[in-house]
């Protein structure tokens, strides 16, 4: 009787053990996520056979909302893999880059499980290179530039301007005209030659238009 306890004792104390070391194992059986990456030339989201690894792409592996790791695709590098998983439920992205205009998924969640290796789709950007990108800043400020519509001060400041130059150019041309026609007349023949008068006053205010249109054009 007393062999028969200790040998259920003994059975009991080995099923006590033996289980932990079989959730160990079941928990250090880990999974592996990869991940590939092109330049996507014709930007169809689409990967050709002659498109190759797009370097640079930064890629982030998360769990429970939080970014457990990461990595930036390196000159040549095929795929990357993480490695050492537990199984469980990761959320894969893409960070976005001036460099590069995306093409395809930016993101997504996947399932893994004890042992498995999971090679997602291939993620896709049309590369757009320091030349490119530094283009593209010049275009957006230029036409930042031309649609930027013109604050009040400046808007008060010009059309002081104008009336300013508007207002001068009458006085000038009123006395442009009082000259001519009173430079020609005398007290012997006050009426002397009115058709040159006119013309005379005709080239200066002709004169005076042009010089108003260029200050206009160069100042405003």
């Amino acid at each position: 009787m007393n062999r028969l306890f200790i040998l259920v004792g003994v059975w009991v104390l080995l099923a006590g053990q033996v289980a932990p070391l079989n959730r160990a194992a079941a928990q250090a059986e880990t999974g592996t996520i990869c991940v590939t990456t092109f330049a996507d030339a014709n930007a169809n989201g689409q990967r050709e056979a002659d498109e190759g690894p797009l370097a640079g792409v930064n890629v982030n592996l998360a769990t429970g909302g939080v970014i457990i790791a990461t990595h930036i695709i390196a000159e040549g590098e095929a795929a990357y893999c993480f490695e050492n998983l537990l199984r469980g439920v990761y959320p894969v992205s893409f960070t976005d880059s001036p460099l590069y205009r995306i093409t395809t998924a930016r993101e997504g969640t996947f399932a893994l499980d004890a042992t498995q290796r999971l090679t997602l789709d291939p993620f896709g950007a049309f590369p757009v290179g320091a030349e490119g990108l530094r283009a593209e800043v010049v275009a957006q400020a230029a036409a930042a530039r031309e649609d930027e519509p013109l604050d009040t001060p400046t808007r008060l400041l010009l059309a002081t301007v104008g009336a300013t130059m508007v207002m001068l150019f009458m006085i000038g041309l009123a006395r442009s005209c009082w000259g001519c026609a009173t430079g020609g007349a005398s007290a012997a023949a006050p009426h002397r030659c009115p058709r040159r008068r006119s013309i005379c006053c005709a080239r200066r205010a002709r004169g005076e238009i042009l010089l108003l249109r260029s200050a206009l054009q160069g100042g405003l």
